[in-house]
């Protein structure tokens, strides 16, 4: 079998093939829009590349609100995490948001010790009660061990048994608590997740001569780019799509994915994911002005989410789509 990821002719006696989703299942892909590809490359690039696109802020979120479960029926969390204050004091705060269940604590425990002049130290401990209660617990065996003792500030002596009451009274809730979050984006993470999308759909619409051609092989390179040096891209992807806008826009729909391949004076894939985030990558030979001449051919998927069913249209009937709003109100206006 040929893999379009790899670029390899394997062996079907000694290779295993799988089928992979061309747009990851746990962001809303679905099993009606797949490519068969070794098993090694759906492996590695499910690590390498779909991975730390899904993991960024701005997909994730999405994911979460859609509810987009996973291929093994893990939901989605929102990861809040960032920087609170306690006590005027900056500390980082884990705060991960599940359908469910809402945790936030501490991320690191803080243990300040203080030696005292009786020879005595004297232990404060701050942060996840689950995590305070693992270190005391190893402090006391330790010294239950040598046969010593800890004891409370008023003066009790503290008992294995009875770490969980005084964890229990010693937490305290914050209300209203507040998290500084900041946001990054890698950008070539985003590409290398795009160029991956591009040489799968191109591979789909064109067959094995795209995935062997040229402009598969640079797409290849870009899946495998490292630094924005190693990137060969004369397309535009997300955040940076300012001249290509206007038509992401006119693909662009809520709560959906859609991918579109046009294919004027150069095949060219447009792709918008969630209605938000998307990408212009050409998949064929042609200067940059003339990647979006206006064209009536082509092909249109599009996912509703967050059901996953797949629809196919043509780029006239989307187009049609487009301007029946328009049509509507020259037919009122008229009346």
């Amino acid at each position: 079998m040929y893999c379009p990821y790899c670029g390899v002719d394997h062996d079907d006696a000694t290779t295993i093939s799988s089928m992979e989703h061309v747009i990851p299942f746990a962001i809303g892909g679905t099993n009606d829009l797949t490519i068969r590809t070794c098993k090694t490359c759906n492996n590695n690039l499910g690590t390498d590349v779909d991975a730390p696109f899904m993991e960024s802020f701005f997909v994730s979120s999405k994911r979460f609100f859609l509810d987009l479960a996973s291929t093994k029926g893990n939901a989605p969390t929102l990861d809040l995490s960032g920087t609170g204050w306690i006590d005027d004091k900056e500390v980082p705060i884990s705060y991960v948001i599940s359908g469910d269940k809402k945790e936030l604590k501490i991320a690191v425990p803080s243990v300040i010790k203080t030696s005292m002049g009786d020879g005595t130290e004297r232990w404060q401990i701050s942060g996840d009660p689950r995590k305070g209660k693992e270190i005391l617990e190893g402090k006391l065996r330790q010294q239950i061990a040598l046969g010593k003792t800890m004891t409370l500030e008023d003066g009790r002596q503290l008992r294995l048994e009875d770490l969980d009451d005084m964890i229990e009274t010693r937490t305290t809730k914050v209300e209203n608590p507040s998290v500084l979050k900041i946001i990054q984006h890698d950008q070539i993470v985003f590409i290398r997740f795009f160029s991956k999308l591009a040489l799968a759909m191109g591979h789909l619409h064109f067959g094995e001569s795209f995935s062997r051609s040229a402009i598969g092989e640079s797409l290849r390179h870009n899946m495998k780019a490292q630094t924005m040096d190693d990137v060969m891209l004369r397309g535009s992807v997300w955040p940076a799509i300012e001249r290509f806008q206007a038509v992401l826009k006119m693909i662009a729909k809520e709560d959906h994915h859609t991918v579109v391949i046009m294919e004027g004076e150069v095949p060219v894939l447009v792709v918008s994911l969630f209605g938000e985030i998307g990408a212009v990558i050409p998949l064929g030979q042609a200067p940059v002005d003339r990647l979006l001449t206006l064209t009536d051919k082509g092909t249109v998927w599009r996912i509703a989410l967050p059901s996953r069913v797949l629809s196919k249209l043509t780029v006239l009937e989307m187009v049609g789509e487009l301007l029946a709003p328009l049509r509507s109100q020259r037919c009122l206006r008229a009346n």
